[in-house]
């Protein structure tokens, strides 16, 4: 099985083409444990501080992008907390956008919200009150999981 090697950059985005393809069979941890073995050591001094990313040949090998998942998320997000202000029967004379926040208006404690657009003032909480930010999320991630 042949396995493509590409680049990725400090941004986090992968380079368009691989940089070298080479052949094991094996697992893709056996794959990724032979090339920083045997085939990155033939490589330059300054190629090997690299950051990495192995891909079968057989498996699709389009690129997507940290900031192209992270657009998803926030639109999936965004639909979350706009579902819930609707339910709740929350409307705002002014822009609103939703958060995640930690203020005196919370209990200082951690609450997904609806906001004054742009100064970010506490309109309305949409979420129960998180002890830490890990939790807050988790809920989020719970109730994307629930879109229908």
């Amino acid at each position: 099985m042949n396995w493509n090697v590409y680049k990725i950059f400090k941004n986090g985005k992968r380079a368009k083409a691989p940089i070298t393809t080479f052949e094991y069979d094996g697992s893709e941890t056996e794959a990724i444990a032979h090339f920083h073995a045997e085939i990155l050591e033939n490589f330059k001094e300054k190629y090997r501080d690299w950051t990495y990313s192995l891909l079968n040949t057989e498996n699709p090998q389009e690129r997507e992008t940290a900031s192209q998942h992270n657009d998803e998320n926030l639109r999936k997000q965004t639909l979350v907390l706009s579902r819930a202000a609707k339910k709740k029967g929350i409307t705002y004379k002014y822009k609103t956008v939703g958060g995640l926040i930690f203020a005196a208006a919370t209990g200082w404690n951690w609450q997904w919200c609806v906001l004054e657009y742009p100064t970010n003032n506490f309109v309305a909480a949409l979420s129960p009150p998180f002890e830490n930010p890990s939790e807050a999320k988790k809920w989020m991630d719970r109730q994307i999981q629930n879109l229908k």
